[in-house]
């Protein structure tokens, strides 16, 4: 009877104690959850966490195939990596491209050392050293939007290791930085892109440093960032947007 008694208490303390030894949650399924409908269910979407170049630890997402001979390295708008989502899903679709979302240092999960806060390459040297190392790319493209474009236009001259980048929408200047002192570091292989509807000042500033580089410069109709590459609530992507996917791709005649 007192062996009955221990065995059932045995039991029943057993199944009170929380479960040793548990799976941590996924790190994949906590960004989709954090991401919602930014990113499509049907996504192949990885979470990553990169070392960065010169310090701290980056927070990434591959979007589309593990292997892919391009891929794009994307930094945000300052609301953070999933706004990429949509493009990135179809990107890899249309066109095969894998992408690599980053958030930059003080966004996100990302935490910087002051160091690694000041280098512009930081999180992009990491990105492009996982694109040719471990994803098999031979063209690797920077492209970002509003925040990320400035962001973009720093790191291309600061000697990001890119075979073309893009900057859409990004302001004329950030922390401190005014992009138009840096068009003769930028390689002539980029894009700028902006919309009139960013004001009469920002779409000139965009046109002369395009000009100043030496590179393309695209007139968008109307919206900011992101919304010039999928539009906001039908959730397609754009011509604008296509467009991006040809110059990351180095299609000719697109």
């Amino acid at each position: 009877m007192a062996a009955l008694v221990l065995a059932a208490t045995g039991c029943s303390a057993g199944e009170q104690e929380p479960p040793r030894g548990g799976s941590a949650p996924d790190p994949t399924a906590a960004l989709r959850e954090r991401c919602l409908s930014a990113i499509p269910e049907d996504a192949d979407l990885e979470a990553l966490t990169l070392p960065g170049a010169s310090g701290g630890d980056v927070e990434a997402a591959r979007i589309g195939p593990q292997e892919s001979a391009t891929v794009a390295v994307l930094l945000p708008q300052i609301g953070g990596m999933c706004g990429w989502g949509r493009w990135a899903h179809a990107a890899a679709e249309d066109a095969g491209i894998t992408s690599l979302l980053l958030n930059p240092c003080g966004y996100g999960d990302t935490a910087c050392t002051a160091e690694a806060d000041a280098d512009p390459l930081n999180e992009v040297a990491a990105a492009t050293r996982l694109a040719r190392r471990d994803l098999g790319a031979d063209r690797v493209v920077l492209l970002g939007t509003s925040m990320g474009g400035s962001l973009t236009v720093i790191a291309a001259a600061a000697g990001a290791e890119v075979d073309a980048w893009a900057d859409v929408s990004g302001p004329s200047s950030w922390d401190g930085v005014e992009l138009a002192t840096l068009a003769d570091d930028l390689p002539r292989t980029g894009l700028v892109v902006m919309a009139p509807s960013d004001g009469r000042a920002a779409f000139v500033d965009a046109r002369a440093l395009a000009r100043a580089a030496g590179v393309r410069f695209l007139p968008g109709r109307s919206g900011h960032g992101w919304e010039l590459l999928v539009d906001p609530v039908g959730g397609s992507v754009t011509r604008l947007g296509r467009r991006l996917m040809a110059f990351a791709t180095g299609r000719p005649g697109e």
